[in-house]
């Protein structure tokens, strides 16, 4: 790794999320707003090319690159040891974006940090109300409800090794959003998607802001319109059903009584998911406040 390490590092920025919380769609804003940055943008942009130009952290040849080992044959201690080596190499060597997806807890993984420092410039972190996070599993993955539930509560849950990525440690929802959001930091912007979905080209403007990128104010407002075109073409993915159509209210209440003190700290312990549910907002906090805890992985 010598030559690596003597190669100049382009920092890095995370897009960060708990899965299905809207990363896909962050991404993707993200490439236009880069492309736009540039000198000499180009004349058409595919936004297709996002998925290509900007790496995840759990992409399984990256491990194997860093460990000379073939990914699955690493130990989860080897994949914890191999993670700040696999941000360098996309510092110094990714010849895509220096941009970086990934869904991993903000924190330690057997002692060693799921974001490396050393080569990070800042992340937009997206948040979600777990209650639609969960229907958007049981929507697009066909996951059971209660399977949805008790993935969404389990701590120091990972993610299984796939034919391309490596486990990948993500915690509970609320291990997750906490772990990028509880500690005030600069370095970080959080954005809510129901907000995001509200008025996008605020949303825009933050990201370019946070991201430093010199863009016209007037040109990010077409984005808009060509996210809400690349929506129509993929059909309705995310189309912001109600969570009540694919969660009984004690599946709700199963997700409230876990995660309430998080989604409160973000607005989503309103009164209509308490109704919904059939708890008083105090028991629900009270209950939630017992799954406290840091990002600690191990």
């Amino acid at each position: 790794m010598s030559s690596t390490e003597a190669k100049p590092i382009r920092p890095l920025y995370f897009l960060a999320s708990f899965p299905l919380s809207g990363s896909n769609w962050a991404r993707r804003v993200v490439f236009l707003l880069w492309q736009m940055h540039q000198k000499n943008p180009p004349s058409e942009i595919n936004i297709a090319d996002a998925d290509i130009a900007m790496p995840w952290d759990a992409k399984a040849s990256y491990y194997q690159m860093v460990t000379g080992q073939p990914a699955d044959t690493l130990s989860e201690q080897q994949i914890a040891a191999a993670r700040p080596k696999v941000h360098h190499l996309l510092a110094t060597e990714f010849p895509g974006l220096p941009i970086v997806r990934t869904q991993a807890v903000r924190g330690d993984f057997y002692d060693n940090p799921t974001i490396n420092p050393e080569v990070t410039r800042g992340a937009t972190y997206i948040v979600r109300n777990p209650l639609d996070v969960a229907a958007s599993f049981v929507r697009e993955l066909g996951m059971a409800p209660m399977k949805v539930v008790e993935m969404l509560m389990t701590r120091n849950w990972r993610i299984s090794p796939g034919a391309a990525t490596v486990i990948e440690p993500q915690g509970s929802w609320s291990q997750n959003v906490r772990s990028w959001t509880q500690r005030k930091d600069a370095a970080v912007l959080v954005l809510r998607f129901e907000d995001i979905s509200t008025d996008p080209v605020r949303a825009f403007e933050k990201i370019a802001a946070h991201m430093r990128l010199e863009i016209d104010p007037e040109a990010v407002r077409p984005l808009r319109n060509v996210m809400l075109s690349q929506r129509a073409i993929e059909g309705p993915k995310d189309d912001g059903r109600d969570y009540t159509a694919f969660l009984q209210p004690h599946e709700a209440r199963a997700i409230i009584e876990v995660h309430a003190v998080e989604m409160d700290r973000h607005g989503y312990l309103d009164k209509k998911a308490l109704e919904y549910a059939g708890i008083e907002r105090d028991v629900a906090l009270a209950l939630s406040s017992r799954h406290t805890g840091d990002a600690m992985l191990s």
